[in-house]
């Protein structure tokens, strides 16, 4: 498998035209046997990133290097993928990313299969408790570890957070 990623900033006021474009894009990528999907970068926390642009990455997923060239040579002979394109690199404004630095393309391949993590089956790494308030800290072989930084749940299994929309029996 090979993947490419585009790396861009949407402004604020472009994301509902973003997003509209993008489904069209997927759509018809996908009638060309290519996937795409896009996501947005949030913060530490998983909230929205500051600035008033968000950055999103796309992740196009090839078999192979002939399929992504096939890819390529439908996407410079269609007329129709040709205007999503060039709709795209406008919204973005492709040439002002690229000059300062914004947009940013990547390829990747597998070189080996992953192992498959049977996560009933394997035990939970030991996590060190942490003051409230306070981020979490790396700890001696916590790489790759990902800590839930505001837990939806209490200990007992309730909701440990208010609902915003709870509406009362009363």
């Amino acid at each position: 498998m090979l993947l490419q990623t585009n790396s861009y900033v949407v402004p604020n006021d472009k994301r509902e035209e973003h997003e509209r474009l993008i489904r069209r894009i997927r759509q018809a990528m996908l009638r060309l046997g290519c996937d795409i999907e896009v996501y947005e970068q949030v913060s530490g926390n998983w909230g929205p990133l500051k600035g008033g642009a968000g950055r999103f990455i796309q992740i196009m997923r090839f078999r192979d290097r002939q399929h992504h060239h096939e890819i390529q040579e439908v996407e410079k002979n269609d007329s129709g993928i040709q205007q999503l394109i060039t709709e795209f690199m406008d919204l973005i404004d492709l040439p002002e990313q690229q000059g300062q630095g914004l947009f940013a393309m990547g390829h990747y391949s597998r070189i080996t299969a992953a192992p498959v993590y049977d996560m009933e089956q394997a035990p939970m790494p030991a996590v060190a408790e942490q003051p409230v308030g306070q981020p979490p800290q790396a700890q001696p072989g916590d790489v790759g570890l990902i800590r839930d930084l505001e837990p939806e749940h209490d200990e007992a299994g309730g909701n440990s957070k208010p609902a915003e929309h709870e509406e009362s029996e009363f």
